[in-house]
């Protein structure tokens, strides 16, 4: 069933990166992978003291090997890179055209937020730059704002993710949101899940002290999805695949 029809106006609110040109849909999916990792470590570089978010909520290790082995990150392609990016494009749309009858008054997609957080630790930068970009940043009819964070997966088996609320609860900080909502594109099902109570600062603080110590892997699965496993000498093996 079409429950909507894009019009020529609604295609051009989506943020179209310079590819070239290009013999096929896959080589689109991969030019546009490569366009948006240069970017990005092009930021990572220019900026040695900001820590993103994505970063702050994953093994930390995989941070350091991304900066020293950019060549391994970049070239890595998987089809749930084309998954995730086509329901964010798809949600962010209809969060925006939909925007009333969701009871928003505003909707910023794609929204860039940062904080200074202070570490008080002898051996570590007093102060560190935490930055992110939020998928969906509404504000409601009573100026509430509110943070959605869009997430794909296999499955929805062991829903909803720890790493997954921690980065929305640290947006929700970010942000100075007093909602959060987690939702969930998997082949079983669409879940929501809200959250009221946002990342202390006290807990931000202590994620950025783990963060630079290099403590990791945070979650025993990671290195079953991690490209730099086999070089890393923290590699956790044989863990079942989530």
């Amino acid at each position: 069933m079409r429950f909507l029809r894009f019009s020529e106006k609604h295609v051009e609110q989506f943020e179209k990166l310079s590819v070239g040109r290009v013999s096929s849909f896959t080589e689109l999916f991969v030019r546009l992978q490569l366009l948006e990792f240069d970017e990005h470590y092009r930021k990572v570089r220019e900026h040695p003291l900001t820590i993103w978010v994505s970063y702050l909520v994953a093994c930390p290790l995989k941070w350091f090997y991304t900066m020293k082995y950019p060549e391994i990150a970049r070239a890595t392609f998987r089809g749930c890179f084309v998954l995730g990016k086509l329901a964010h494009l798809g949600l962010q749309q209809l969060a925006k055209l939909y925007a009333e009858e969701l009871g928003f008054r505003q909707v910023e997609i794609e929204k860039d937020v940062e904080k200074r957080i202070n570490v008080d630790l002898n051996d570590l930068p007093r102060i560190v730059r935490l930055s992110g970009r939020i998928d969906i940043l509404a504000t409601d009819e009573d100026d509430e704002k509110i943070v959605v964070e869009i997430k794909t997966a296999r499955s929805d088996a062991y829903l909803p993710h720890e790493h997954h609320v921690q980065q929305l609860r640290i947006y929700m900080n970010l942000a100075n949101a007093s909602k959060g909502v987690l939702l969930y594109i998997t082949p079983d099902r669409v879940a929501e899940y809200t959250y009221t109570n946002p990342a202390s600062d006290e807990e931000l603080q202590k994620l950025v002290a783990t963060f630079l110590r290099f403590e990791g892997p945070r979650y025993e699965w990671e290195c079953t999805y991690c490209q730099f496993s086999s070089i890393c000498p923290r590699k956790k093996t044989n863990q079942a695949k989530r």
